[in-house]
This record gives C-alpha cells, structure tokens and sequence, in this order.
C-alpha cells in the first residue's frame, strides 16, 4: 500500500480586515509616561470610531492588542471602506482636538502611522492567544515600519498632520479602485515597500497633509530636474544647432501639459517642444519630456 505524502486540507480561516496603528516618537516621551499613553492609544481610537458614527463598528472588534508605542486590532472586511475612509479623517480630527486640548503631560502632540490590512486570520469566540495569526497581520506590521509611510510625518508640519496611512494593494484594489469607499483612488500615491523578507507594493494616503508632502508630494523625491541640464555646446552633425532633451520622471505636485512649443526668445533662436499627454498628478509620477533647441544666429555666424 503506498503511503499517502499528501497533507491533509486545513479550512481556511476568516478574512480579517487588520488595523495597526503606532505613535510616533514614542521613546521621546518619558518613560514614566509610557503607561499612560500606551493607555490612551485604545482610547483615541475608540472616540475616532465614535466620531465618524462607528462605534458599533468598534464594539465588534476582534483579537485587539496592545503592542506598548502601538496598537493592532482587527475588524469584518466588509468595515474596510469605513476604515480606508471615515475612520481615518475621524483619527486626523481626534488626534488634532488631543493636541488643542493639551491632554496630559506630553509635550509633542500625539501623531500616529497606520496601517491597513486584509486576508485570511485565525479567530475565534473565546479570544485564544494566536487569534490575529496570518500573512495579513505580518503585512500590516511590515507596512507600518516602512520608510515611505514614516517619512510622510516627517516632512509634515506636526502642527497639521497628525495621521499618515498606508494601505495594502489588497485592500487599495477592492476597496478603493472597486469604488466602495469616500475616498478616489488618485488621494493615494502607490509605493514600493520592502522590510525584512517582505517586499511588495503599497499606497499611501494622507487625510491632511501639510508642509513639503504639499510642496512636493508624498513620494518625496529628491532629485528634482534642473532647469539648465544637458550641454550647451554644438553638438556634432546638428549643423550649428544645440539640441537638449530632458526625459525622465518628475515626481511630486505636477500638471504633465499636452505637447507645445514655444520660443523662449524674440529673436526666434530658440524654442523649446514640451511633450506631455495632459493628465494632472498630485504626489504620484509624470512622465514626458522637455526639448530645447537653440540655433545660431545667422548673421554673426557669416
């Protein structure tokens, strides 16, 4: 009788959608008040819910865990478009009313990343200690700790913005594209993340974003294109012309103009061909091109 190798089929847990939330600086804060905060993250948390008419939302919760600078806690998939949408302004406005309000001792305002997840995880009725477990939790905790979401607060004035989200392409795809949430897909800027073994896509979204994410969007580049770039000198064979071509990305706030030309002098010597297909992007990538020709004058050439 030949063994059977083949392992037996497990069912396939729950689809969870997965909340992660996590202060930033957090060891700035004195460690006699660690406690306290670690205390409040729930809290603001729950008067998000109820501030965007949720709170039945966050009674239903599932496996929620403290995590000391953070908070991860899990919800049914079909909250995602109220996470993706309401609950993240809510949390922009609560954490915002903390910091007016000055609560408590801290001297920097309470500002928090977030991270949103779905996929299969363990769950169950009687709150185990591996319920929350799956490939769902780990990618929600790899996109929390990503350098793209973490330098959206800093380079955010910490007065304004007080929440940077990062979703997975999951839930960006089903919720966002799929048209089910408040938010449109062009208010997130898609980023490559890669922490430890994980490595994949994600976007970003910010519910109010302030100082350079306004100035040069959120995926920050900073390798801006000069205005000058390329040789000024006669390039051979052009027959006295100059040719300089600019082609390339820009990336930040842009308007991406339908192809023009221009002359850039009254002398008519020079002009410059700017291609583009008329799409507006803010915060993402424009692709197109810059060409400037220059010709000789004629009579000093003689």
């Amino acid at each position: 009788m030949t063994e059977d190798t083949h392992s037996s089929a497990r069912e396939l847990p729950s689809y969870r959608a997965v909340v992660s939330v996590d202060i930033k600086n957090f060891s700035g804060v004195a460690p006699a008040d660690h406690h306290a905060l670690t205390e409040l993250i729930p809290t603001i948390l729950e008067r998000s819910f109820e501030r965007a008419d949720q709170a039945a939302v966050w009674e239903e919760r599932r496996f929620p865990a403290g995590r000391g600078d953070g908070f991860v806690v899990g919800f049914r998939p079909e909250t995602l478009p109220l996470l993706v949408g309401p609950f993240l302004d809510a949390l922009q406005s609560e954490l915002n009313y903390h910091h007016q309000m000055r609560l408590g001792r801290y001297s920097e305002p309470t500002r928090m990343r977030v991270s949103i997840a779905v996929g299969p995880l363990t769950d169950s009725d009687d709150a185990r200690l591996g319920d929350g477990s799956g490939a769902a939790m780990v990618e929600t905790h790899r996109l929390l700790d990503c350098e793209p979401v973490r330098r959206l607060l800093e380079s955010s004035d910490p007065e304004v913005t007080f929440v940077a989200a990062i979703v997975s392409a999951r839930v960006y795809e089903d919720v966002v594209v799929s048209g089910y949430a408040v938010k449109a897909p062009g208010e997130f800027v898609r980023v490559p993340v890669s922490v430890k073994s994980y490595a994949g896509d994600a976007y970003l979204h910010v519910p109010k974003p302030s100082g350079a994410l306004l100035s040069r969007g959120m995926s920050m580049s900073d390798e801006p294109v000069p205005d000058d770039q390329g040789s000024q000198g006669e390039v051979p064979g052009t027959g006295g012309a100059v040719t300089n071509t600019i082609n390339g990305t820009v990336r930040g706030n842009a308007t991406q103009m339908r192809d023009q030309c221009r002359w850039t002098d009254k002398s008519r010597n020079s002009y410059q061909h700017t291609i583009g297909d008329g799409n507006i992007v803010a915060g993402g990538t424009v692709r197109g091109g810059i060409r400037q020709n220059v010709r000789k004058n004629d009579k000093k050439d003689r």
